[in-house]
């Protein structure tokens, strides 16, 4: 829960720039994660690096890539339309996700999850439906990418079981850094932009993701999909209440369909606590 509720911090965060790009908060928010997860790789590392980065494979790059361009996609959707409807479409990831096991690794999608993406495809229709001017549906087209991407990170990483995931995300930290520096601009950001970007990075990437990953050893599938959801409620909450940004009761309604659906189809699955 801990895990989820520093993952939300993204929007508010946002929200909060004095005058930061898109660009720039991509930029350094990924600084921040790489620091993070490099020292915690460092720490925690039990064999030689080169033995680490062995165990990746090709897939495990392309991991890497995925989760980069998701970095960059979740950025920049909120630049574009509201945070309620960014993270609504977001929260389709482990729909997506199922969907894409189906189509690339054979893996049935049973009559529960089938219902479940049927129940999350009106909520998103009626979230697009409702957004109709032209940077809302760019702002949530781009979420859906970074949902598209993110799910394809899970599923890969799926078929690597022996890939370190901190190294993964330092990686894929660097790999957005190196990608967005033709393209950022200028590099000078005021030093509170610059405080909340690497913040974004440490807290909202680092700690979220690690407590994340700590808790989901101790607790079933099931619990770790749903306690997960807390991002996406406390996402619109935190700009809804600090800054006045007010999604529009369809947005609400949309988005209380999604999450549905999605409670639906985790509240089917099974698994025991993997403690280790």
């Amino acid at each position: 829960m801990l895990g989820g509720a520093f993952l939300s911090l993204l929007g508010i965060a946002d929200r909060s720039m004095d005058a930061a790009s898109g660009p720039q908060i991509v930029l350094y928010r990924a600084l921040g994660q790489t620091l993070f997860f490099a020292f915690v790789f460092l720490f925690l590392r039990k064999t030689p690096i080169s033995t680490e980065f062995k165990k990746l494979t090709w897939r495990g790059w392309m991991a890497v890539c995925f989760m980069s361009a998701a970095s960059f996609f979740m950025v920049m959707a909120m630049q574009y339309t509201l945070v309620a409807n960014a993270i609504f479409i977001v929260s389709l990831t482990p729909l997506i996700a199922a969907l894409l096991a189906w189509m690339f690794l054979k893996e049935k999608i049973n009559a529960r999850t089938t219902l479940a993406l049927v129940i999350a495809l009106i909520g998103v229709t009626i979230i697009f439906g409702t957004n109709m001017s032209g940077e809302g549906v760019l702002g949530m087209g781009i979420a859906m990418l970074m949902a598209i991407f993110y799910a394809g990170s899970i599923v890969t990483m799926r078929t690597i079981p022996q890939a370190n995931i901190i190294l993964m995300l330092a990686l894929s930290g660097l790999l957005v850094m190196i990608l967005m520096l033709p393209i950022v601009g200028t590099f000078t950001l005021t030093t509170h932009d610059l405080i909340i970007c690497l913040g974004l990075g440490i807290v909202q990437v680092g700690l979220g993701t690690l407590l994340v990953l700590t808790g989901a050893k101790h607790v079933p599938a099931a619990q770790v999909s749903l306690l997960a959801l807390l991002e996406v409620v406390l996402s619109p909450i935190w700009v809804w209440v600090f800054v006045n940004e007010v999604p529009s009761v369809t947005t609400l309604i949309g988005g209380g369909i999604v999450l549905a659906g999605v409670i639906y189809q985790a509240l089917g699955a099974r698994g025991k606590p993997r403690v280790s």
